[in-house]
């Protein structure tokens, strides 16, 4: 199991606009300089998480994307399962993928192990908002100011 790239860069550019939000909409060109990310790369991102219900766009000169939800609604299982699809560790749950990687019987014991991986795992991002990893980015930024005095 992996996160891809476009989930890591997703949760990371959402936090981005969580934490910014208070001052209106955020520019995909803001996120990219802040974040050292590409903005066609943002852009794709950015169109999936609009699709999806998650971000909106705002028109015009002071415009730029917003959060269509509360910071405490939107979790990261949402963004990593919007933008990388559903998390596996194995593909036994995938009858189409199972029959290419997998010469297994069905009633495989580890099958189950991976199925009670994927639900904690699944539970685990679940409970984790963008509104919880503010509070975090705080707190970090705050240590990093102190000892810089």
């Amino acid at each position: 199991m992996n996160i891809s790239t476009r989930g890591r860069y997703g949760l990371r550019a959402l936090l981005e606009m969580a934490i910014e939000s208070k001052k209106g909409p955020v520019t995909i060109r803001d996120i990219s300089q802040k974040q050292r990310m590409s903005v066609t790369y943002l852009e794709q991102i950015f169109h999936k998480l609009k699709k999806a219900g998650v971000l909106k766009s705002i028109r015009g000169a002071k415009g730029g994307y917003i959060l269509a939800k509360d910071h405490n609604q939107i979790t990261v299982r949402e963004i990593i399962d919007i933008l990388d699809g559903p998390i596996s560790t194995s593909y036994c749950d995938f009858p189409q993928l199972r029959e290419k990687s997998c010469i297994g019987p069905t009633a495989c014991v580890p099958r189950i192990l991976w199925k009670e991986l994927d639900n904690k795992i699944a539970k685990i991002l679940s409970s984790i908002t963008l509104a919880d990893l503010e509070k975090k980015a705080k707190i970090l930024a705050e240590k990093i100011n102190r000892r810089k005095v």
